[in-house]
């Protein structure tokens, strides 16, 4: 048999060395002995993890977690099989989580730092890039929809500033373009309306200086001098171009000489004109309702047998101003209806002399949405022509607003 010793203090120094680099106090710990320590060690933390080791019942090697001082402890042993003893190592709980807690932090703050880039990057691309493109497109839909004044007010201080720019340009060209392209068919259909206003109608006026030389031949004298005073004032109201407007007053004298002459010349046409008072200092573009009581002659009247009635009768309301011409003549199909309706909403019709297509486009160019001219059947026979216009103060002779004829 072989007795080994070996002096404690070889056992603390070895202790002291396991020690070095660690921030623990590792101690030999054996049930029926005292520790041994290092040289460093805390007495009082040492007895009291012997005093709690001492009463578990120990592996051969493990861990143990328990509160010293009001602070938890991760205890870890391994028994040496030679020896008996446990060789105990200590460390705070918190310093044994630390790596993890600083690893954790860094992760999440990294993550963090990811989002808040994200965030600048997309805000940036939003105002830098997406801002102008939708500025760009909503001005190119309001373009589209013939809004020729959509102009962008946005200045994005990067290169899209030049695409603004240039589509600012471009729209501001296109609107000169549009107004002056528009404005010179306006003033050639103007001046078309005006040739179409000042000539004479060589039938209308065939006829009627027949009806005068026939009525001469038989001594007809008073109707000689009615047709005579008539066609007079007819053509004297036809051929003045220099006002575009009239009170309705005028206009309705003027229809009722035209009217005396188809009477005279025809011998069964009957008329009347019912438009209240208060409408008579109403003012409309000049000669808008004679075309539709030449039609409702010529299309109604001469195409029925019999006699021929119209009725010119107005209405007004708080917003519009309404002349309705009723004839009881032949009427119009479902089919002719909706022909003339198609010819009413087109923007350019090919016959420029068109007379319904001017007079419905003279009214709402003048007084706007709601105006123009509809087209109704009439039960008992015959058609409705309604004229409707916006209640608006404008000059006789000149244009809405009283700006005057150009």
């Amino acid at each position: 048999m072989f007795q080994i010793s070996v002096p404690v203090q070889n056992l603390n120094e070895l202790l002291d060395v396991f020690k070095k680099d660690k921030d623990s106090d590792p101690f030999l710990f054996h049930p029926d002995y005292a520790p041994l320590t290092s040289s460093t060690a805390s007495d009082e933390k040492v007895k009291d993890i012997v005093r709690l080791l001492g009463g578990q019942t120990l592996k051969e090697q493990g861990q143990e977690r328990f509160a010293i001082a009001d602070e938890d402890y991760l205890i870890s042993y391994v028994r040496s099989k030679h020896l008996g003893w446990y060789l105990t190592d200590y460390a705070p709980v918190e310093q044994v989580l630390l790596p993890i807690t600083k690893t954790g932090y860094l992760f999440y703050g990294s993550v963090g730092l990811l989002l808040l880039m994200g965030l600048l990057a997309s805000f940036l691309l939003y105002r830098n890039v997406q801002i102008p493109i939708i500025n760009l497109v909503r001005s190119m839909q309001r373009l589209k929809r013939g809004d020729l004044s959509a102009r962008i007010g946005y200045r994005s201080k990067n290169e899209f500033d030049y695409l603004i720019l240039r589509y600012n340009e471009m729209a501001e060209q296109i609107q000169v373009l549009v107004e002056d392209v528009y404005a010179e068919k306006l003033r050639a259909r103007e001046a078309t309306l005006k040739q179409l206003q000042s000539q004479i109608h060589p039938h209308f006026l065939y006829n009627s200086l027949f009806f005068i030389i026939n009525s001469a031949m038989i001594d007809d004298r008073d109707s000689v001098v009615a047709m005579a005073q008539n066609l007079a004032e007819f053509y004297r109201y036809t051929t003045r171009v220099d006002r575009e407007t009239v009170t309705l007053k005028d206009e309705l004298d003027f229809i009722g000489h035209y009217l005396e002459i188809q009477n005279l010349r025809m011998r069964r046409l009957e008329y009347e004109i019912a438009v209240p008072a208060g409408m008579m200092d109403e003012v409309v573009p000049r000669l808008i309702i004679q075309p539709l009581v030449e039609n409702a002659i010529i299309h109604g009247i001469e195409r029925k047998p019999g006699s021929g009635r119209i009725v010119i009768r107005g209405e007004q309301d708080e917003d519009f101003n309404r002349i309705v011409v009723q004839d009881n003549g032949a009427g119009a199909t479902e089919e002719e209806l909706q022909s003339l309706r198609r010819e009413l909403g087109q923007q350019v019709p090919d016959d420029i002399g068109c007379g319904t297509w001017n007079v419905h486009r003279r009214l709402f160019y003048q007084f706007g949405e709601g105006s123009g001219l509809t087209f109704h059947p009439v039960p008992e026979g015959g058609l409705k022509a309604v004229l409707t216009w916006r209640r608006k103060a404008i000059r006789p002779g000149g244009d809405p607003d009283g700006r005057g004829a150009s």
